[in-house]
């Protein structure tokens, strides 16, 4: 969810010194230090923009040396810190830029996500906020907020946050995104699949806004507009398993067993240690009638996953059509011991242990 966006403060311009036509003129040999300071730092930034970092982060030594109380050397030290991952003393210079200009949203925003990467949430929370305070029209900030806000479960706040985001800026698709991501948490389906649509008409490319809004579809009960999201997904991305395990759920659903059986498959065939696939496609060949490979995969998923009740549920309704009563017996028990009541009703009804 996390997309990061670092503001550099752009160069100062330098006064030109005035031109003189006397020969005889006599100059200065340097700068005074407020001007070197000044030229330093817009040294500074050109070589950040290059992503010269280190060289970067030079300048801004020295423009500081000579001008201790500059804040906009010290909020782009802080950046350059960042880059380079040294995130506290990035926090410390951020500090240090506020004492000069408490009023800099940036500079709140850029010391929050220095706080989030250190594993700071709440410090990072609070300085989002103290950012959108300073800078309600910056939507960055509000995004991260919100995305802060999810993460810990507040989904109404969060959904906020990505709101005003989008009214900040109509055209931030990944605020478009999360925003109905926090819609889907807290069951408006129709809403997020309307935000999910806005960000792909935003950014076609957002592939994440397509496979969510076929899994919101298949919740809203439009299994034909989630099988068409997950076809699209998966003709541009080949290589995820997990959307081909939806896609099969999707067919499941809909009494496609077959094409369920095959997108399982695909799925096992890129993550071979996938045992939810395993299960999902002996699921499948029970309501094909093929036992035996039902029975296959059903032992597949439980060698992965020993603890999988499902697993042993689906092995055991195999096992039963097979004739392997006592095997049966035995996964039913196994899947109620593990938290599955309903394995111990199907023993009882089997006669198991009479």
């Amino acid at each position: 969810m996390m997309h990061k966006s670092i503001l550099l403060i752009a160069a100062l311009s330098l006064p030109a010194l005035a031109a003189q036509a006397q020969v005889d003129t006599v100059r200065a040999s340097t700068l005074p230090p407020a001007q070197q300071a000044e030229k330093l730092y817009n040294s500074g930034v050109a070589k950040f923009n290059q992503k010269s970092y280190r060289a970067a982060l030079l300048d801004f030594d020295k423009a500081l040396t000579l001008r201790p109380d500059f804040a906009r050397a010290y909020y782009n030290r802080a950046t350059t810190r960042y880059e380079l991952k040294d995130y506290q003393p990035a926090v410390h210079d951020y500090d240090a830029a506020l004492k000069l200009d408490p009023k800099d949203g940036t500079a709140y925003f850029g010391r929050g996500q220095a706080r989030e990467a250190l594993q700071q949430p709440t410090e990072a929370e609070q300085d989002y906020s103290k950012a959108v305070e300073a800078t309600p029209a910056y939507a960055p900030a509000w995004y991260y907020r919100g995305a802060l806000r999810f993460e810990k479960g507040d989904y109404k706040a969060a959904k906020a946050d990505f709101d005003q985001a989008t009214k900040a800026d109509p055209n931030y698709a990944y605020a478009w995104h999360d925003r109905a991501s926090a819609e889907r948490q807290l069951q408006e389906y129709p809403a997020a699949i309307q935000s999910y649509t806005k960000a792909l008409a935003l950014q076609p490319e957002l592939l994440p806004a397509l496979l969510n809004r076929a899994g919101t579809r298949r919740r809203a009960g439009d299994l034909k507009g989630a099988l068409a999201d997950y076809t699209e997904y998966l003709r541009k991305k080949q290589d995820n398993p997990t959307a081909y395990t939806n896609r099969g759920a999707a067919r499941f659903e809909a009494g496609d067993y077959k094409g369920a059986a095959e997108d399982f498959g695909r799925a096992t065939e890129l993550d071979a240690s996938y045992a939810f696939a395993w299960n999902n496609r002996a699921a499948a060949y029970l309501k094909l009638e093929d036992y035996k490979k039902a029975d296959a995969d059903a032992s597949k998923a439980i060698a992965l996953n020993p603890t999988y009740a499902e697993a042993y549920l689906n092995r055991g309704h195999a096992r039963e059509m097979l004739r392997n009563a006592d095997g049966a017996c035995q996964d039913w028990r196994k899947a109620a011991e593990l938290g599955l009541e309903i394995g111990n009703n199907y023993a009882a009804n089997s006669g198991c242990g009479e």
